[in-house]
């Protein structure tokens, strides 16, 4: 009877009775009369009631605990974090994508999360992306490229998407993770900017201004022709800024000056040419 488990689940939550959650999220879980989406919502909402629990600096295994039960963005927000204080950037990076894919989901979340935290997430996953040690390809969600792949947020849309995309040291020429960097910007760009796209190359600052801006601009068109010759079906313009937009990361102090330059180095799509 769901409705006997919806009294102990209400009862449960109200008192913060986190030892009990397990048995009754088991009991409800195999209880046909409880639906799925009373079953997502009461487990996003253990979740969430285990996490205020927590320490702040607990390690992401106490945190992914909570996982267990329901996905939410705030908990999955503070295992990122847990892994981006550890400086785990591959592992900080898909939580991050996940987070911000349930912030969109309107339905899970029909209020908005505060502007300034999906900013944060944001901010923090392209970071940890740009760092970590392997490419890694923007998240797939109900068929679609979304995580970082987007710029389209709850409460902004973002000018630009910074990719990771990664030549040889000085030229124009892919590296293999670069390659796949490039595929994954065209499989966003093909299914939702099939008529237009910017491709804008920037580089760090060690070089000359005028070296900078022919290198950034030769990069873009790499990138462009890669996508072209993918099958891009719509027009791309490319722009070259050299060293003139620095990235600017979430919290520079966090980071070493190469690391810092790391982040300069990148390529951003735009679905509107850079005003």
């Amino acid at each position: 009877d769901c409705a006997a488990i919806d009294a102990e689940v209400r009862a449960a939550l109200a008192a913060g009775d986190t030892a009990r959650y397990a048995a009754i999220h088991d009991a409800m879980t195999a209880e046909p009369a409880c639906a799925v989406g009373y079953r997502d919502s009461v487990g996003r909402a253990m979740a969430r009631s285990i996490l205020t629990t927590l320490p702040d600096d607990s390690p992401p295994e106490a945190i992914d605990g909570a996982l267990r039960f329901g996905r939410p963005w705030q908990v999955l927000v503070a295992l990122g974090d847990a892994h981006f204080d550890r400086r785990a950037w591959a592992e900080a990076v898909p939580v991050y994508e996940e987070a911000l894919d349930d912030m969109r989901d309107e339905a899970a979340n029909p209020k908005a999360p505060p502007e300034d935290v999906e900013r944060r997430t944001l901010a923090r996953a392209v970071e940890a992306r740009a760092l970590a040690p392997t490419f890694i390809a923007t998240r797939s969600f109900r068929g679609e490229k979304s995580g970082l792949a987007s710029p389209h947020f709850r409460n902004f849309t973002a000018e630009a998407v910074p990719v990771p995309v990664q030549f040889e040291t000085d030229s124009d020429l892919l590296t293999p993770p670069g390659i796949a960097a490039v595929e994954d910007i065209y499989a966003y760009l093909s299914t939702n900017a099939p008529d237009y796209a910017a491709i804008v190359g920037h580089t760090d600052p060690r070089g000359s201004d005028a070296y900078n801006i022919d290198l950034s601009l030769r990069r873009a068109q790499t990138v462009a022709g890669y996508l072209l010759q993918l099958g891009y079906p719509g027009q791309i313009e490319v722009f070259g800024f050299g060293e003139s937009q620095p990235f600017l990361p979430d919290d520079p102090a966090k980071y070493s000056v190469e690391e810092r330059m790391t982040f300069d180095r990148r390529v951003e799509y735009r679905l509107t040419p850079p005003g």
